[in-house]
């Protein structure tokens, strides 16, 4: 069993671990990190809440039809980039978008949005992972107790 005190800092050090994850992405495609350091940090925010709440609130925070969703839409439009990119005469996922600033967050065309997209697909696998994972544990537990 979890201590209250250890439940209470872990439920708080959700949000810093989500604005660490966006920081990640945001930075991904200018420093080391990047779409899938930061989704993984992501999908662990959501997992913390079960090591540190509970089941019940780790499901409310990640409801399996939007997870399945996000995950589908993110890797959809990740092609569909690649494809348009195509379309229009370039390389798969080439870049077709003016660069802004050197050095800045909005320096990399359509690295930033492709960053973006797989941060989203892997944030939303890893969830669907520890969901499946947890769903078989829940279901080793109410067997166990019946």
């Amino acid at each position: 069993m979890t201590s209250e005190t250890v439940r209470a800092l872990g439920v708080l050090a959700v949000p810093p671990l989500v604005v660490l994850a966006l920081w990640v992405v945001a930075h991904g495609y200018i420093t080391p990190g990047g779409g899938f350091q930061g989704g993984v940090v992501l999908a662990a925010g959501a997992m913390l809440l079960y090591l540190c709440g509970s089941y019940r609130a780790f499901r409310r925070a990640s409801p399996y039809p939007l997870v399945d969703l996000a995950e589908g839409a993110s890797v959809g439009a990740f092609v569909g980039i690649g494809l348009g990119t195509l379309a229009a005469g370039g390389a798969f996922l080439q870049n077709l978008l003016p660069l802004g600033t050197a050095k800045t967050l909005h320096s990399s065309g359509a690295i930033a949005l492709e960053n973006d997209l797989v941060a989203l697909a892997v944030a939303a696998a890893f969830t669907i992972l520890f969901i499946e994972f947890l769903e078989e544990i829940e279901d080793v537990r109410t067997r166990r107790s019946s």
